[in-house]
């Protein structure tokens, strides 16, 4: 049978203490002169933020206007801001919402557009080729190699003003797509090699602080989306994008939320990959593990770093199971009744 193995147009990872300043030599190379900023309100606000306005040597225009989940009236604004002012290429920093919207900027008015992505989360959103907004509270998204940053920016200093929840969630956002990536069984070896890797790093170094753990924190994020292409969302990001947006609830925190309940059943439906999992954090042999103490061990290091969150918590009731269940994409019968197991727990 032929499988195939599909590369994200990345031209280049820097990643280390002081990485943005990579940034200039970038702009130098490929001729641009006229940089669009697009970030968040409270990103904009930050010593790290203002750190990268003083290294650019090129004339930049600011969009700091970018919300949670992206809203499409909020990317619209930054494609006048960007058409107005004669930009030529682009510079995302902040999470996952602010780089989906660079990502669709670049799909609606010029996809070859150059791309800059500087994260501040562990969203991973800067490796793929996805973009999701909304429009009315409802989710949709884009999918299409070209809107891939080609340049990516990993430096552990310009995280260090994140919020620690935001850090933490948006970690366990990493996890949820390592393990989507553990289950899937057509992906390469060297994909669920680098998701288990990814794995380890997240549990060794998540509650952590200084800079050396959260570069390790950011190239665990790199590692979750290995072969992100070929990769298709699995149920506990499924229910996150659905509920997320409709309900207001961050991203990571939907993971939170997810993950336990979802590796749960995945003990039974995908049992060897659940070992491995497990094996890998509690550092005992495959065969000796229970695929059910995958569930118990990414559970509890959820809690261990302060999240005890719930549907329910953000409103979320029995009566909007079937909605959620409907919007679901590639939906099976065993997801309506997961989507009320998670509502009823607290």
């Amino acid at each position: 049978m032929k499988e195939e193995f599909n590369y994200v147009p990345i031209n280049r990872v820097t990643y280390g203490k002081g990485s943005v300043s990579n940034i200039n030599s970038i702009l130098t190379q490929t001729r641009k002169k006229r940089l669009l900023i697009i970030t968040g309100n409270s990103v904009s606000k930050t010593k790290s933020f203002n750190k990268i306005l003083n290294i650019l040597g090129t004339d930049y225009f600011i969009m700091n206007q970018i919300t949670q989940h992206s809203p499409m009236e909020e990317i619209e604004h930054a494609v006048e801001v960007y058409r107005n002012n004669h930009c030529d290429s682009i510079l995302s920093v902040g999470g996952g919402s602010v780089t989906d919207a660079a990502k669709v900027v670049k799909y609606y008015y010029d996809i070859e557009t150059l791309h800059i992505a500087v994260p501040t989360t562990l969203s991973a959103s800067e490796f793929s080729h996805i973009a999701g907004y909304t429009i009315g509270g409802e989710k949709d998204g884009i999918r299409d190699k070209k809107i891939t940053p080609q340049e990516v920016i990993l430096d552990p200093e310009i995280t260090v003003e994140t919020p620690e929840r935001l850090w933490r969630s948006t970690g366990i956002r990493s996890l949820d797509h390592c393990v989507e990536s553990i289950i899937h069984p057509n992906l390469l070896e060297i994909s669920r090699t680098a998701a288990l890797k990814g794995i380890r790093l997240l549990f060794d170094n998540l509650e952590s602080d200084d800079l050396e753990s959260r570069l390790k924190c950011q190239i665990a994020s790199w590692y979750s989306y290995w072969q992100v292409y070929d990769s298709p969302m699995g149920i506990s990001h499924n229910i996150g994008k659905v509920v997320g947006s409709r309900f207001e609830i961050p991203h990571g925190i939907t993971s939170c939320i997810t993950l336990p309940a979802v590796m749960k059943h995945y003990s039974t439906l995908f049992p060897e990959a659940m070992r491995e999992i497990a094996a890998t954090i509690s550092g005992k042999n495959v065969s000796d593990e229970d695929p059910e103490n995958a569930y118990f061990l990414v559970k509890e290091f959820i809690a261990s770093l302060g999240f005890s969150e719930s549907l329910s918590k953000y409103g979320v009731e029995e009566k909007d199971a079937d909605e959620i269940y409907s919007k679901l994409k590639n939906r099976e019968p065993w997801h309506l009744e997961l989507i009320r197991e998670l509502i009823r727990e607290t």
